[in-house]
């Protein structure tokens, strides 16, 4: 079951989180910057490919709101993207969302729906462009993100993630990537 955890935590990673032989490591990336806001880490790292240093910086969550034997999981990554950020959420296959179970809300009314099949059911989960920014936009400035499902165990889950430090989160992300030309 470690070995499933680091595995689903490894898959969520932005980039390949394999090291340079295949292996299933963090391989030879370095942080160079991490920071802590509630939930959500803000973090930038590099590593050299070839003769050139390749960095990233990405937002993070990863919710592991099962332990063992029962492993769960859910995760968001926020990257820099072609036209401003890219967004990605994943839960395990399996997952089945209730109606309208995966949205983001302030005042309890919510102000962003997941309708795509890939979020409802732990499949791919990932929005660019004008999408992307809607939901950056909203997880900035919403209240919580709720999620009422069964997960791939069926066992019903009723989990909310608490947004009030993601804008601090967003606001130093977007300012280290700048730093480092990544947007």
């Amino acid at each position: 079951m470690r070995r499933l955890a680091l595995l689903v935590c490894l898959a969520a990673l932005p980039a390949p989180a394999q090291d340079r032989d295949g292996n299933d490591t963090p391989g030879d990336w370095v942080v160079t910057h991490q920071k802590h806001f509630g939930l959500w880490d803000s973090v930038c790292d590099e590593r050299m490919e070839g003769e050139a240093m390749h960095q990233r910086c990405y937002i993070r969550y990863v919710d592991v709101f099962s332990p063992r034997p029962d492993f769960a999981a859910h995760f968001l990554f926020v990257t820099p993207g072609p036209d401003g950020v890219r967004v990605e959420y994943g839960s395990e296959p399996g997952t089945r969302f209730v109606r309208d179970g995966n949205r983001i809300e302030t005042d309890a009314a919510p102000l962003w729906t997941a309708t795509q099949n890939g979020c409802l059911t732990g499949g791919s989960c990932v929005f660019v462009g004008v999408e992307a920014a809607f939901l950056y936009e909203a997880l900035k400035s919403a209240e919580s993100w709720r999620f009422q499902f069964a997960d791939r165990h069926g066992k019903t889950q009723d989990l909310t993630w608490d947004l009030a430090p993601f804008a601090a989160a967003a606001e130093d992300f977007e300012a280290e990537a700048a730093a480092r030309g990544l947007r």
